[in-house]
């Protein structure tokens, strides 16, 4: 997955991807999704770490996913 482009003033509030991951109980990687895909703005960033979780729980996907077996 490619990185968005981080510069400028409005990134520099952005949640940090652990902060933000232990705040909403997501992996640190399922945090940089949600952050990158809603910009640096903490308001949309909770609302949607709240729906992703939400979504997450009702599918019955835990915050450590189980490995396949091969």
């Amino acid at each position: 997955m490619q990185s968005v482009n981080r510069t400028g003033d409005q990134w520099n509030q952005a949640y940090d991807p652990v902060e933000f991951a232990e705040k909403h109980g997501l992996t640190v990687r399922q945090a940089i999704v949600v952050i990158e895909s809603n910009g640096p703005s903490r308001e949309k960033c909770d609302q949607a770490g709240h729906a992703f979780a939400a979504a997450l729980k009702q599918f019955g996907r835990s915050r450590h996913p189980r490995k396949r077996s091969a």
